[in-house]
C-alpha cells in the first residue's frame, strides 16, 4: 500500500504543479469547487455503509453489502439531483451552476463505487489492487488533463479527473467480478440492524466532517473569487500530500488490524496506535519544514503573480495539516472503539470552525483572517480528539 501510494504521490504532486502553471488559479478554483462538492456527495451516496463491508465477519454477508450499496449509492445521487433542481427554485445558485452539480453527481457516483470496492478489497486483505490503483488513477488523471487543456481550458481538469476514475472503476470491476450477486434484502436488512451507530453516528458525523473539510473551497468562491479559491485549494493539496501518502497507505490496513487486535491484544493496539501517530508527526515535520523553505522557494519561481499569497497561504495553514496528520490515518479507532457519538460532537465543531471562520474573513474583507482563523481552532480541536482516544486506548490498555 505504501509503496503503490508513495509512487502515485510522486508523480501527482509533480504533476499538479506543472498542472496549476499552466491552467492557472482560476482553473484550479474551479477544480477545488467540483472535488468540494463530489467528495460531499460521495459520503451521502454510500451513507458510510462502506464501513460494514469490512467489520462484518462473514463474507457472504460482506459480498451482499458490496452488491447492495452499488444500488443505494445510484438512488442517493439521484435524490441530491432532484434535491439541487429544487433548491434552485428558491435560492439564488448561480455561483454552482448546473454543469459543475452535475459533473459533481457523476464523479460522486464514480467516487461512490470505487470506495465500495476498496472496502471489499479491504475486507478479504487485499491490497495489491488498491495500490496498483492508486498509481495508475495518478498517470490517467494527469494524462487525460494535460490533453484536454486546450479543448477544455477551464473546466478540462474535471473532465479529466472524471475520465481517470472511471478507468480505475472498471479495473475494480474485473478484479471483484466473480463476487456480482443477486441481492438478498433480508440479509441487507440485519446487517445494516447490527450495526445501528453506523447510520445513527457516524454516517452524520463524516458527513458533517466532509462539510467541514471541504466546504471552504465553495464559500471562498461564493464571498470571494475563483482565483483565491484556487490559490487556496492548492496550499491544501501541496500540504496534505504526506498526510494524503501516510493515509492512504496505512488507515485501510490499521482499520482491519485495529478491529482484530480490539478483541485479541489491547495492549498491543496501543502501542501500534502510538507508534503510527508519533511517526505521522516526525514525517509531517519534516515536510512542512522543506515546503515552507525550500519548496515555496521554487514554487514561486514557477508560477506567476497569480499565485502570489501561495506562500503566506501554505505557512498559515501549516499548522491545520500537522494537527490533522496526527489523527486522520488513524481516524477509524472511532469506529472500533464504538466512539461515533464523540466524532458526531467533533466535526459539529469543525463544522461550526469554517462557518465562523468565513464569517470573520467576510466581515473583516480579508480571506487570510478567514484562514488563520480555520487554522488555529481548527488545529486545536484534531489535537483535543487525539488527546482523547489516546487517553482511551491507554486504559484499555490497562
Amino acid at each position: 500500500m505504501f509503496r503503490g501510494t508513495i509512487i502515485a504521490q510522486i508523480i501527482g504532486v509533480i504533476g499538479s504543479i506543472y498542472l496549476a502553471k499552466i491552467y492557472g488559479s482560476e482553473a484550479y478554483g474551479f477544480f477545488g469547487l467540483f472535488i468540494s462538492i463530489s467528495s460531499v456527495l460521495t459520503i451521502i451516496n454510500t451513507l458510510q455503509l462502506d464501513n460494514l463491508i469490512i467489520t462484518i465477519k462473514n463474507k457472504n454477508e460482506s459480498k451482499n453489502l458490496m452488491n447492495s450499496l452499488f444500488i443505494i449509492s445510484l438512488i442517493m445521487a439521484f435524490i441530491s439531483f432532484i434535491i439541487y433542481i429544487f433548491l434552485v427554485q428558491f435560492f439564488d445558485l448561480t455561483s454552482l451552476n448546473l454543469s459543475v452539480i452535475s459533473l459533481s453527481i457523476l464523479a460522486s457516483i464514480i467516487f461512490s463505487f470505487n470506495k465500495i470496492h476498496e472496502s471489499f478489497f479491504t475486507f478479504r486483505k487485499k491490497f495489491i489492487p488498491i495500490s496498483n490503483a492508486k498509481v495508475l488513477i495518478v498517470i490517467f488523471n494527469i494524462c487525460f488533463q494535460l490533453a484536454l487543456f486546450v479543448r477544455f481550458n477551464l473546466s478540462g481538469l474535471v473532465v479529466g479527473n472524471i475520465l481517470s476514475i472511471f478507468i480505475i472503476n472498471i479495473y475494480y470491476l474485473k478484479k471483484n467480478k466473480k463476487y456480482f450477486n443477486k441481492i438478498d434484502i433480508e440479509q441487507l436488512k440485519n446487517s445494516i440492524k447490527t450495526s445501528k451507530s453506523i447510520l445513527k453516528y457516524n454516517f452524520p458525523s463524516t458527513l458533517i466532517n466532509s462539510l467541514a473539510i471541504n466546504l471552504m473551497p465553495i464559500l471562498i468562491v461564493t464571498y470571494f473569487n475563483l482565483n483565491d479559491s484556487g490559490v487556496y485549494f492548492l496550499s491544501l493539496k501541496l500540504l496534505g500530500t504526506p498526510l494524503f501518502l501516510i493515509s492512504s497507505s496505512i488507515s485501510q490496513v490499521y482499520y482491519q488490524k485495529s478491529s482484530e487486535m480490539f478483541y485479541t491484544s489491547k495492549e498491543n493496539l496501543f502501542a501500534l496506535t502510538k507508534k503510527i501517530v508519533l511517526t505521522n508527526i516526525v514525517i509531517m515535520i519534516i515536510f512542512i519544514i522543506l515546503i515552507n523553505t525550500i519548496g515555496i522557494y521554487f514554487l514561486e519561481l514557477l508560477f506567476d503573480k497569480n499565485w502570489d499569497d501561495l506562500r503566506l497561504y501554505t505557512l498559515i495553514l501549516s499548522f491545520l495539516i500537522l494537527a490533522r496528520s496526527s489523527f486522520n490515518p488513524i481516524s477509524n479507532i472511532i469506529i472500533v472503539l464504538n466512539k461515533n457519538h464523540v466524532s458526531l460532537i467533533f466535526n459539529s465543531y469543525l463544522l461550526f470552525v469554517n462557518l465562523a471562520a468565513i464569517l470573520f474573513g467576510y466581515l473583516s474583507n480579508s480571506l487570510i483572517n478567514t484562514i488563520i482563523f480555520l487554522s488555529i481552532f481548527g488545529g486545536l480541536g484534531y489535537i483535543a480528539l487525539l488527546i482523547y482516544f489516546m487517553k482511551r486506548l491507554k486504559e484499555l490498555k490497562s
